[in-house]
């Protein structure tokens, strides 16, 4: 059975290849290995700089505002080395399914990376694509691209997971009707209209085209952020099922309001009383089962904690 593929920083994965000669361990990609398939990269060793080395940075020049990648002190210029091997890099690519990037850095940062003016000490902005991450934005755009440190926030982290194994799954799935009930409810709590739109292709005769077009439709909706209201939304259609059996849930949705649960409390007891039930059409939506269950970890960074 195939599994997620994803592209990784190699210094993430543990390799002592960064500029100061060290690398990371990190958790949540190695919370991954076990459940995706991982192609690591250094853009900066792939170019045949050395470890450790002096750091290289983005300059801009002042006149034609152009975009140059350089080792300050040297000032030997790598840009044409980068561009080159990143678009060969990527070229090479074969069937990926998301990426995850080394934050801050020039070749991999992503809206993070410090630009310079040419020369100069100080940097003038923090909030450019890396050399190398830019490259990937322009050619997939349409996938999960993040770095590790937007990835320590637990509703980023969610969508994340969700997004790599709903595309995984939509690869692995041979029957469209039966990938679309069974993520019904998921991709409703993107985007209800646009999901009833891709509804009414699969109702017609499904030719070859409609299913790719199906297939694109459905990773746009994915590609959004899920709102709180959205999934709420659809817990509270669920239970309308269980409604005359379920005498706590309206205490429980008001608790997540007010922030005093999380979501996935809501969604415990709805898989709890689903199983009792046996109700199988809501036990099989991956809504509550974007990704395995081993990857769930509510810690959180703090920043934008919306659990």
């Amino acid at each position: 059975m195939r599994k997620p593929k994803i592209v990784v920083s190699e210094c993430l994965y543990g390799t002592k290849c960064r500029y100061d000669g060290q690398g990371y361990n990190d958790k949540v990609i190695q919370s991954l290995k076990d459940y995706v398939d991982i192609q690591t990269v250094c853009p900066e060793l792939a170019i045949g700089l050395s470890i450790p080395r002096e750091p290289i940075r983005i300059e801009m020049n002042k006149e034609n505002e152009e975009y140059r990648l350089i080792d300050y002190n040297s000032k030997n210029d790598y840009t044409n080395q980068m561009t080159e091997f990143s678009e060969e890099f990527i070229n090479g690519l074969d069937d990926i399914d998301g990426f995850i990037l080394k934050s801050r850095s020039p070749t991999c940062g992503l809206k993070d990376a410090k630009v310079y003016y040419c020369g100069n000490k100080c940097s003038i902005r923090s909030n450019e694509n890396g050399f190398f991450s830019q490259k990937i934005i322009d050619k997939y755009d349409y996938l999960p691209i993040e770095n590790e440190g937007r990835l320590k926030n637990y509703n980023i982290r969610d969508n994340f997971f969700t997004r790599i194994f709903f595309i995984n799954n939509l690869k692995n799935n041979k029957n469209i009707i039966e990938f679309h009930k069974n993520n019904l409810l998921l991709l409703k709590s993107y985007d209800e209209e646009s999901t009833n739109e891709v509804s009414d292709i699969l109702n017609e005769n499904r030719m070859e085209d409609q299913v790719h077009q199906y297939k694109e439709k459905v990773l746009n909706i994915v590609s959004n952020q899920r709102k709180k209201e959205n999934k709420l939304s659809i817990i509270i259609k669920v239970f309308e099922k269980y409604k005359n059996m379920l005498n706590i849930f309206n205490e429980l949705i008001e608790s997540y309001e007010n922030q005093r649960i999380p979501f996935s409390t809501l969604e415990v007891v709805i898989k709890m009383y689903a199983t009792r039930f046996k109700d199988k059409d809501i036990l099989n939506q991956t809504f509550f089962y974007p990704y395995p269950e081993n990857l769930i970890n509510i810690t959180d960074s703090g920043k934008g904690r919306k659990l």
